[in-house]
């Protein structure tokens, strides 16, 4: 195989790579904003058993 043939290779491989990446990344994303909306609701049910 030739540089050429072995760029084209490796460009297609990477690009596949960055697309996984690209979708665990959002998938990461919506864990920490579902991990971050459950937090705000235990800081508030904390602040109301508190005022009890």
């Amino acid at each position: 195989m030739d540089n050429y043939e072995q760029l084209k290779a490796d460009n297609k491989r990477l690009k596949k790579q960055v697309e996984q990446l690209s979708a665990y990344n959002s998938d990461l994303k919506n864990e920490l904003e579902f991990a971050q909306a459950t937090i705000q609701m235990l800081k508030e049910a904390n602040r109301e058993t508190i005022n009890i």
